[in-house]
């Protein structure tokens, strides 16, 4: 017997309530039980429901609620748990005064995170546009100022090479004072590219990337570099490395035989 089995079959915490009274009706499927609506015996006759579902379990599986939409695979008792219980039997769902979402939420995370994104008095982060509305309303959170920025105004490209960061318009410069720094590539074809003014930590990735080095001569390098008035990794040095990719993103030019 599996878990999809524990709603459909017989249990013993079925039973029929007396027609007169107003009780509290169990929700599980197949169960017809009325309590009173006691707090202590409404959550003890759930969780009696529960482990009858759980001591069945026999893997992972999805869930068995009749008619639930969830693709869901849940690979541990416990999951499976939080998804009927949130979901199913005790909806997790937003109380907030006239609000229109109903849906319930897999997770009080999930809520707390509706609630102050849809209800919450605190939208601290403001568009730094001043003419922009949004620099008074503001956000709740700072993905969607993220996202109001890339949609709503005018974006740049960084004109530094190897560097792909798209930045509003007005933060360029900030960008650069924050990202870019005074070292160089001179290896094959990035010896004609254009400037990248690579942070030393970034030239490092750059060569690892781009140009296929290993670590050691990277961190090697790297170290030679902070010390010297020299600033460009350059192919003829005594601690360059002599196997080496060419760049793909600069023009080409002949690699040095391995």
């Amino acid at each position: 017997m599996n878990a999809n089995e524990a709603f459909s079959g017989h249990s013993s915490l079925h039973r029929a309530p007396p027609p007169s009274l107003n009780l509290w009706r169990c929700p599980w499927p197949t169960c017809s039980t009325g309590l009173p609506s006691i707090a202590n015996e409404v959550k003890q006759h759930l969780n009696n429901h529960w482990s009858e579902t759980e001591a069945q379990w026999i893997g992972a599986s999805k869930c068995p609620w009749p008619k639930c939409s969830s693709r869901a695979t849940f690979k541990s008792p416990g999951s499976l748990r939080i998804h009927l219980f949130n979901i199913h039997v005790t909806p997790l769902v937003c109380k907030y005064p006239l609000c229109t979402y109903t849906k319930p939420f897999g997770r009080q995370f999930d809520l707390d995170r509706h609630i102050l994104t849809a209800h919450g008095d605190a939208r601290d982060h403001k568009c730094p546009i001043e003419s922009c509305p949004s620099s008074v309303t503001g956000f709740a959170r700072k993905d969607k100022l993220v996202k109001h920025l890339k949609e709503e105004h005018e974006n740049v490209r960084c004109p530094y090479n190897h560097c792909f960061a798209a930045v509003p318009k007005f933060q360029e410069e900030t960008h650069v004072q924050q990202s870019h720094g005074e070292y160089e590539c001179g290896i094959g074809g990035c010896e004609n590219g254009r400037v990248s003014r690579f942070m030393l930590v970034d030239l490092g990735r750059h060569l690892r990337r781009d140009h296929g080095m290993a670590y050691d001569p990277v961190w090697q390098l790297e170290y030679c570099l902070e010390r010297s008035v020299e600033k460009t990794a350059n192919p003829h040095t005594s601690y360059m490395c002599k196997k080496w990719l060419n760049c793909a993103t600069c023009s080409l030019s002949d690699a040095p035989k391995s």
